[in-house]
């Protein structure tokens, strides 16, 4: 699946929809060379461990949620966990990353951190989180649901929104808006490149961008003309 720009699909968002609450603050990619992906979202919760329910929900136990939630992960998918912000757990390490990744999972969106570093690293899953995380998971948190809405530094993730990532952040755009918000995108990034064209050949900003009427009406013989080179 190709990648819209996250800056692009938020513009969209807000312009087009009124979307505000799209981007999940307090996270950062574990790789920033490995940012970018996209594909739909299917969520995980995790809740403070009770210790009289440790026998039901611990990774170990046959009725464990985690299994069903591992299992629950398609090609394409982007994995999104909710772990009550918790930078101290690491949610994923070297073993369960790499069962995503054979999943065909296409990245990782989590609240909390991630231990095995230098192993997820490696494995090249875009992963965006809290930040390295040495303890497990399990010492403190238990995974209680998968396919639910979760919420993430102050956004809300529902099963089968979409899901983005690049250098700028990540972005959710819910998913029957999908097909028109690209659209939009690809009309607002041709934009961009007419703008960034006549910028370079010396012209000025204002009226340019953002685009008045006469840059408009410029912008359609453009992209009319094959967009031409000038």
């Amino acid at each position: 699946m190709s990648v819209p720009a996250t800056a692009s699909l938020a513009s969209v968002l807000l312009k087009r929809w009124g979307i505000r609450a799209l981007s999940p603050t307090g996270i950062a990619p574990l790789d920033p060379a490995r940012c970018r992906f996209a594909g739909r979202a299917v969520t995980m919760r995790y809740l403070p461990l009770r210790e009289d329910l440790v026998a039901r929900f611990h990774p170990v136990s046959p009725q464990a949620q985690s299994h069903d939630a591992m299992e629950s992960v398609g090609a394409g998918d982007v994995v999104v966990i909710e772990a009550e912000g918790r930078a101290e757990a690491g949610i994923l390490g070297e073993f369960m990353a790499l069962s995503l990744q054979r999943s065909g999972a296409a990245g990782v969106v989590c609240d909390a951190g991630m231990r095995d570093v230098v192993e997820l690293r490696a494995l090249g899953l875009p992963i965006w989180c809290r930040g390295p995380a040495p303890a497990s998971s399990s010492a403190g948190l238990m995974l209680v649901e998968h396919g639910r809405p979760v919420a993430l530094g102050g956004t809300t993730f529902m099963p089968g929104d979409m899901i983005v990532g690049d250098e700028d952040g990540v972005v959710v755009c819910p998913a029957a808006l999908w097909d028109d918000a690209l659209e939009e995108v690809a009309q607002r990034e041709a934009m961009e490149r007419f703008v960034r064209q006549r910028l370079a050949a010396g012209a000025a900003l204002r009226g340019l961008y953002p685009p008045g009427e006469a840059t408009q009406r410029d912008f359609e013989a453009w992209r009319a003309a094959g967009e031409p080179l000038t």
